[in-house]
C-alpha cells in the first residue's frame, strides 16, 4: 500500500487553503465534493512518503478553522505511468503515519470485555496446555491472546505524550495479566497436576537469553506497528512472552509453590521489562513523534524518564536473573 486517499472534509471558504496545502511533491488532487451545502470534501492521492507531512501542514493550517475533518482511506493498488526509478522508490519500506499509528493502537489497547473474555480463555488454555505438557495447545492459546495491544499502547503512548493511550494501554495490560494469574490460581486449587512438569518449570526458570528473546519481541512488535505489516505473527510472539508465565504465577500459587511463583513473576517481568525497552528504541529510531515542536520538547523528558526507568529495571532484574542461575548451579 503506496498511496492512500486523505479527505479532508471543511467548510466552502476553505477549500482554496486545502487545495494549496495540497500542491506538493507525491500528492495530487483526487477530487472535490459538489457544490451542495456548507461544508466541500477535498480528497488528495497520496504517496506513502509524502502522508505524515500533509497531514501535519493540513492540522497546522486548518488549526483555527471551525468544523474540520481528515478522514485516511486505504489504496489497495495504484496503476499509472512511471519510470523505473519511480517504482523502486514505491517498493521502499511502507511506514504508518502517526494518525494511522494511534487510531490502530488506541482500538487494541481498549479495556473492554471481548478483551477480557479473549484473555480469560487463553488462560484456560495455555494453563491446561502448560499441566499436559503440550506446546501445540500453548501456542494455540497465544494466537487469541490479545496482549499485543495494550503493550503497543503503552509504548506509543509514552512516545507521542498521548496520556490517554498510556493509561488505556496499561489499564489493559494490568487488568489483563491480573486475570490470568487468578484464573491460573483457581485452576491450581481444582486441577490435579505436577509443578515439575516441562512446561511448567520452564516458566520458573530464567536466563539472559530470555532477555534476548523478550528484546527481540519489542524490536518486532514496534516494527510490526510502524512498516504497516500483519501483526498477528508477532502478536503470538508477544503473547508468549507475556501469558504464559502470568498464568504460570497462579497455577503455582493455588498449589503454594512461593518458591516457583516467584520465579515466574521474574520471567514476567524480565519480558515486560524489555518488550517496553527495545519497543521505544524502535518508535525513537522509526522517528515517531508528536507533530508539534512544544509537544516534542514535552515528550523528550518524559521518554528519557522511560528509558532511564526501564533500563534500570532491566539491570536490576538482570541481577536477580544472575542470582537465580548461581542459585540453580
Amino acid at each position: 500500500m503506496t498511496h492512500q486517499y486523505i479527505h479532508v472534509v471543511v467548510p466552502k471558504d476553505a477549500v482554496d487553503k486545502v487545495i494549496e496545502i495540497g500542491e506538493c511533491e507525491g500528492v495530487s488532487l483526487a477530487g472535490i465534493s459538489a457544490p451542495k451545502g456548507p461544508v466541500r470534501t477535498v480528497s488528495f492521492l497520496s504517496a506513502n512518503k509524502a502522508q505524515q507531512k500533509l497531514l501535519d501542514d493540513l492540522q497546522r493550517e486548518l488549526h483555527d478553522t471551525e468544523d474540520w475533518r481528515i478522514a485516511i482511506s486505504p489504496l489497495d493498488a495504484l496503476v499509472s505511468k512511471k519510470d523505473e526509478d519511480e517504482e523502486k522508490e514505491d517498493d521502499a519500506e511502507i511506514s504508518e503515519t502517526r494518525e494511522e499509528l494511534l487510531s490502530q493502537t488506541s482500538r487494541n489497547a481498549t479495556l473492554t470485555p471481548t478483551y477480557l473474555v479473549l484473555v480469560a480463555i487463553s488462560a484456560v488454555v495455555a494453563a491446561l496446555g502448560m499441566i499436559n505438557g503440550d506446546v501445540a495447545v500453548i501456542i494455540g492459546a497465544m494466537v487469541i491472546a490479545p496482549l499485543l495491544g495494550p503493550v503497543l499502547g503503552a509504548i506509543l503512548g509514552v512516545t507521542l505524550g498521548e496520556k490517554d493511550l498510556l493509561f488505556r494501554g496499561l489499564k489493559a495490560g494490568i487488568a489483563g495479566n491480573l486475570l490470568a494469574i487468578l484464573i491460573g490460581a483457581a485452576l491450581g486449587v481444582i486441577l490435579p497436576f505436577d509443578v515439575t512438569t516441562n512446561e511448567l518449570a520452564a516458566r520458573a526458570s530464567v536466563g539472559f537469553e530470555t532477555i534476548a528473546l523478550a528484546l527481540a519481541s519489542g524490536v518486532a512488535a514496534a516494527l510490526s506497528l510502524t512498516a504497516g505489516a500483519a501483526s498477528v505473527l508477532v502478536g503470538v510472539m508477544v503473547a508468549v512472552a507475556l501469558m504464559p508465565p502470568a498464568t504460570a504465577i497462579g497455577l503455582f500459587l493455588g498449589k503454594g509453590n512461593w518458591w516457583m511463583a516467584g520465579d515466574a513473576l521474574l520471567l514476567l517481568a524480565v519480558n515486560l521489562a524489555s518488550i517496553q525497552f527495545s519497543g521505544q528504541i524502535v518508535f525513537l529510531l522509526r522517528g515517531v513523534k508528536p507533530r508539534t515542536r512544544y509537544r516534542q520538547a514535552k515528550v523528550q523528558q518524559a521518554i528519557r524518564f522511560s528509558l532511564a526507568i526501564s533500563g534500570l529495571l532491566l539491570i536490576v532484574l538482570a541481577g536477580l536473573v544472575a542470582w537465580q542461575i548461581a542459585r540453580s548451579s
